[in-house]
């Protein structure tokens, strides 16, 4: 959960400075997230034995071991790895993001459907296995601005078997969210021997939040999915606001890059709920966009990236003409750079169709003799 920029920064929790926790976050960051999946799991059930289910020590285990199945088994035609050291970054086509990162598919298992009592789970999590299977079994179809979706209507054994393990994962990282929140609202500075996780758990709060939205986007709540992605927006915009504009520093230059990747991201959600239904969040039914101004919104979290992105690149620029090493943040920067433009072509997409539309030549009524 935290990367080597990080612990430089930060005091980490006990179970992050473990190298078990760390040769699993390499494994995750190599690709190799199915076999991180065993060694998370070992260490969430230690921490949860020795610290308790929702203490603070746990929180890293718990994100990490869901993110681990998240990025185990990407369906067919998806690639799902982990960059920025840290950062989650998904590699799919610009116009298909509901099935992306779909969480270890291939790892479905009766006890995996477990709640945060059920430690038993944890500890089986890992021992079978099942071969790939079709990652969409019996779907219908609906209409967004990326494409063509699906909505699974699978018998219910069909629909277990698919979503247990991202279900998993996104129970586990919104525990660690939840132990997070409750932790930075009620540390005090002065009486907690633990208050120095505190910038710790603040850096990390935009990041479980990202991988929540991951998660939601794979099962399709892409409403969900638009709204967390919002909240960690913010997040990543306190955190810019903290550098002078005249710093010139990897740090920086990874928060500015962050603040792209947040809107875009939201966009891309926008984009992929349904045609012509307000887009509203499952559990809360809150409606965050109206149907009409839903592209409208999109719109304007695009250009906001796209914005966000010249003065990165810019930034980029004069930090490489000062000789900084800043080739794997290069990297990412291209990354979120073709987020953006797949996200402006749908828009530009859109704005042809909607043009060809408003041309189209009316047909003159025949004159009656």
């Amino acid at each position: 959960m935290a990367d080597t920029n990080n612990s430089r920064r930060f005091t980490l929790p006990r179970v992050a400075r473990d190298p078990r926790f760390r040769a699993g976050r390499k494994l995750v960051q190599s690709g190799q997230a199915e076999q991180a999946v065993a060694l998370f799991a070992s260490l969430l059930e230690e921490c949860r034995t020795t610290y308790g289910e929702a203490h603070i020590e746990a929180a890293p285990a718990y994100y990490e071991y869901g993110n681990a199945i998240f990025r185990a088994f990407p369906p067919p035609g998806e690639e799902v790895e982990e960059s920025d050291r840290g950062e989650s970054s998904v590699s799919k086509s610009p116009h298909v993001r509901d099935a992306a990162a779909a969480a270890a598919e291939r790892r479905a298992q009766d006890t995996s459907n477990m709640t945060t009592d059920s430690a038993d789970a944890i500890n089986n999590h890992h021992i079978e296995e099942v071969k790939p299977e079709n990652l969409i079994t019996g779907v219908d179809q609906v209409e967004t601005e990326t494409g063509v979706g699906t909505i699974d209507e699978s018998t219910d054994e069909n629909d277990t078997a698919d979503d247990d393990d991202r279900r998993l994962a996104l129970e586990m990282m919104e525990t660690c969210w939840s132990i997070l929140d409750e932790y930075l609202a009620s540390v005090d500075s002065e009486s907690s021997a633990e208050v120095s996780y505190c910038s710790w758990a603040t850096d990390q709060v935009p990041r479980v939040l990202t991988g929540i939205g991951d998660v939601f986007s794979s099962l399709q709540r892409h409403a969900d999915a638009a709204d967390t992605y919002c909240r960690a927006l913010g997040h990543r915009q306190t955190a810019l606001e903290a550098f002078s504009e005249k710093e010139l520093s990897i740090e920086f230059l990874q928060s500015r890059r962050r603040v792209v990747e947040a809107n875009v991201l939201i966009a891309e959600e926008l984009l992929a709920c349904p045609v012509g239904e307000d887009v509203v969040t499952s559990e809360s039914k809150d409606t965050l966009v109206q149907a009409a101004e839903r592209v409208d919104f999109a719109r304007g979290y695009y250009d906001r990236a796209r914005d966000q992105l010249q003065e990165t690149v810019l930034l980029m620029g004069q930090m490489a003409a000062k000789g900084a090493d800043i080739q794997q943040e290069k990297e990412d920067i291209c990354f979120a750079s073709t987020m953006v433009m797949g996200v402006g072509m749908i828009l530009a997409e859109l704005d042809e169709q909607a043009a060809e539309k408003n041309t189209e030549p009316v047909k003159k009524k025949g004159r009656h003799k």
